[in-house]
């Protein structure tokens, strides 16, 4: 019974090193994009945006990157305000919106996506192609069970 005991609290104290990793994880990228002049939910969607050029409605962006509607809307509130983003009439339904750069947005998701993703490199070049193989690996698997919790 004491070893079960032991196990478990082995087990806590992983899972709480673990936490501070994310946590930490979220702040580098913090300050990245402040060090930027953005917050981290405006890069995350600047970066989610370049990858979208056709545009996103604000919804669907905000449900995939786990972006409360309220936050994602103070979020491009504040983008639409800088000349970032503007919100367009959808193609189909002009009561929808589509969320897309400006001509000046776009330049500037260029560029911070560039550095973004070069810093990104940078970082991961420290590792060798087995390490990122296992990191990669064993973060998707933990995720898997933790999706499959849910569902329970």
């Amino acid at each position: 019974m004491q070893m079960k005991k032991t196990e478990k609290k082995n087990e806590i104290k992983t899972l709480l090193e673990l936490s501070d990793l994310w946590r930490r994880y979220d702040r580098v990228y913090t300050c990245w994009a402040q060090k930027h002049g953005v917050s981290n939910n405006a890069m995350t969607l600047i970066e989610e945006l370049h990858m979208r050029p056709q545009g996103v409605e604000p919804a669907e962006v905000a449900d995939f990157l786990g972006i409360p509607r309220q936050t994602m809307t103070a979020t491009l509130d504040a983008l639409e305000k800088k000349a970032i983003i503007g919100r367009f009439a959808h193609e189909k339904d002009r009561r929808r919106k589509v969320i897309r750069f400006t001509q000046e947005g776009k330049v500037l998701a260029e560029k911070l996506v560039k550095e973004l993703h070069d810093w990104e490199i940078e970082a991961l070049s420290s590792l060798s192609k087995t390490e990122l193989l296992r990191a990669f690996k064993t973060v998707k698997y933990f995720c898997t069970e933790l999706e499959k919790g849910l569902k329970e």
